[in-house]
């Protein structure tokens, strides 16, 4: 997960309420924690207002409300902003909206991760390498495709903490190291 311990809770907080509530309803919370934590991140003065303590309760709230109203949240994401102003808590809204993602993204069998090639590869290559990796995992991807010629051929896959390094660079450097040590 994303963020701290704190953030984690109150993700699987709202996530709880959202999964009693169904599916459209999880998907609207995580749009509406997106927009929030979006906002949070873009401006350093809102991020700034929000862990000021000079600014009273109400002002804050005031401040997150108009933002969730842009946001077009509805009755329980509110309630949950209040309970996060109310509770000091309205600067770990990008990293809730991370956490949330995540269990709802856990929830569905979606893993995200960056997959690295030398080369930019066409949407074709993409789709193919997409669907061998989706059947040897037994899991639907969301990947992001970055270029690195670093890599020099094949493949390294991020996904979370794990990495999967298929490349001619992993290759030739292990190589140089069994060849360092005699082997």
């Amino acid at each position: 997960m994303i963020g701290n311990v704190v953030s984690r809770r109150y993700a699987s907080a709202l996530f709880a309420l959202g999964r009693e509530a169904g599916e459209k309803e999880m998907e609207r919370y995580a749009a509406t924690l997106n927009a929030l934590g979006e906002a949070v991140e873009e401006s350093r003065i809102l991020a700034d207002a929000f862990r000021n303590p000079v600014l009273s309760v109400e002002e804050k709230k005031k401040v997150v409300l108009a933002l969730l109203e842009k946001a077009g949240g509805g009755t329980m994401e509110r309630r949950f902003c209040e309970l996060l102003a109310d509770k000091g808590r309205l600067p770990l809204l990008s990293a809730i909206a991370a956490d949330y993602g995540a269990l709802l993204d856990k929830a569905r069998g979606i893993c995200r991760g960056v997959l690295t090639t030398a080369i930019e590869l066409d949407a074709k290559r993409k789709a193919e390498i997409k669907a061998r990796l989706e059947s040897q995992t037994g899991r639907k991807l969301e990947l992001e495709w970055a270029v690195d010629p670093a890599v020099l051929g094949g493949l390294v896959l991020k996904m979370g903490d794990t990495v999967l390094d298929a490349s001619l660079r992993a290759q030739l450097d292990n190589l140089r190291d069994s060849i360092k040590r005699g082997e």
